[in-house]
């Protein structure tokens, strides 16, 4: 089983420069994408004004120990930032990490964690290796086989809690070694040989059938609340340090740097956006793009004390993806008005010059009577209403001379309702010229 240990205790690679390469990576692209050209002096100066903020808070935060130093990590410089206010949910550290964090407003951590990866995935072939439960006390009986010793041994456990009325949810602290793993009362033996049958992975045998394991896998990190960061990130998983942070983290970070450091007097760099903060798919999109300078939870976590090679831990680099970080500076410090010298021009208390004069506002008539003497020649334009006579034609026939004319009878008759359908289709007719026009 994986055990919980000290994140640093024996490991001196962190390297928490990453977490401010990450950091100037995503403010970078977002002003970059935002339309600002990296020689616009507010450009630097933003990264300028952040790195004295991020100081003056690690100035403050609590110190983090691993082995022999001590010094604020950003995860307490995170807290101290108030990135809180943030990120309001226990997020996880790391990319599919197994701990998650809560970062409280008073400086505390509330932790919790996903449940523990225990293997399943070894199969049991007849008559070879295997690992075998077999309990029996009063009116206990459990007898179990499967591939996998500690999947066994939780799932004896699981039935040991099932035949005596006990909460099927708790989990044992589990001692595996190399033929025996010990759950609470539970041992679950190797066998060299001899296995009863054969079950895929992720089964083990069970009253003469292979059975899904059903056991409650335990989780990386209890719940816990109100830790200091100290005792969070000594809870952190061996197996969680080199995953990579969280892009939420980071994101986080820089919007409450940015933010704190554009409220101070004297701030000339871009104000902070407050209402399109940069988000995690901005910071997840740097780091994607540049692998090598990914932080990891080991980053986040380990102490970022001030060194001769690293004078200023808490500044935000000029150039993120750089071989040696070098701070940003303020591209308009110790600069002088190029016009100082020149002379001023003074007009006097009265130069004479006059009130400026504006045009007469138009009326509704001047504004509309353009549009009025358009084709001045249709305005006296009268149609002329044509007269017709039904026509009424005449047959010779075998002496006889016929006129047909009872067409005539039924239009008169009809006169209007003819004029009003005709009226109709030709509007309409008018209507969809001009509207596909």
């Amino acid at each position: 089983m994986l055990s919980i240990q000290s994140a640093f205790a024996l490991d001196p690679q962190a390297k928490p420069d990453n977490v401010s390469r990450a950091m100037t990576g995503a403010l970078m692209s977002r002003l970059q994408n935002s339309g600002f050209n990296p020689n616009d002096p507010r450009y630097g100066n933003t990264l300028a004004r952040i790195s004295p903020q991020l100081s003056g808070v690690a100035g403050t935060a609590a110190a983090v120990t691993v082995g022999t130093v001590t010094a604020p990590g950003w995860a307490s410089v995170a807290l101290a930032v108030g990135v809180g206010a943030v990120i309001t949910y226990a997020v996880n550290l790391g990319i599919d990490s197994l701990v998650r964090w809560l970062f409280r407003n008073d400086g505390k951590i509330d932790e919790s964690g996903d449940s523990l990866p225990i293997q399943t995935s070894t199969a049991m072939t007849i008559g070879g290796a295997y690992w075998k439960v077999s309990f029996h006390s009063g009116n206990i009986n459990i007898e179990l086989a499967g591939g996998d010793g500690e999947a066994i041994a939780r799932q004896g456990y699981f039935e040991y809690l099932s035949q005596t009325n006990q909460n099927t949810s708790s989990t044992p602290n589990c001692s595996p070694s190399t033929n025996q793993v010990a759950c609470g009362v539970i041992f679950a033996l190797r066998q060299a040989s001899g296995a009863p049958t054969s079950c895929p992975a992720g089964s083990m045998f069970k009253n003469g059938m292979c059975s899904a394991y059903t056991f409650v896998s335990p989780a990386a990190v209890p719940q816990k609340t109100a830790l200091t960061p100290q005792q969070a990130t000594n809870d952190i998983p061996a197996v969680d340090l080199e995953k990579k942070l969280n892009p939420a983290i980071v994101a986080a970070l820089v919007n409450k740097a940015w933010q704190q450091a554009a409220a101070q007097p004297g701030y000339d760099g871009l104000p902070y956006p407050q209402s399109k903060p940069i988000t995690a798919t901005e910071a997840a999109t740097w780091t994607a793009q540049n692998p090598d300078y990914a932080p990891t939870i080991r980053d986040f976590t380990a102490p970022n004390p001030a060194t001769t090679a690293s004078p200023q831990p808490w500044a935000l680099p000029q150039n993120p993806t750089a071989a040696t970080t070098t701070p940003a500076t303020t591209p308009n410090a110790n600069t002088t008005n190029p016009a100082a010298s020149n002379a001023q021009e003074n007009l006097g208390a009265d130069p004479a010059i006059g009130a400026p004069t504006l045009e007469q506002t138009p009326t509704a008539q001047m504004i509309l009577q353009p549009i009025l003497d358009l084709l001045p020649d249709l305005k006296n334009f009268s149609p002329t209403m044509a007269s017709g006579i039904c026509p009424r034609p005449t047959l010779n026939l075998f002496g006889h001379t016929q006129t047909f004319e009872a067409h005539c009878a039924i239009l008169d008759n009809n006169r209007d309702v003819i004029r009003a359908a005709m009226v109709l289709a030709f509007t309409l007719s008018a209507l969809l010229i001009i509207l596909s026009a």
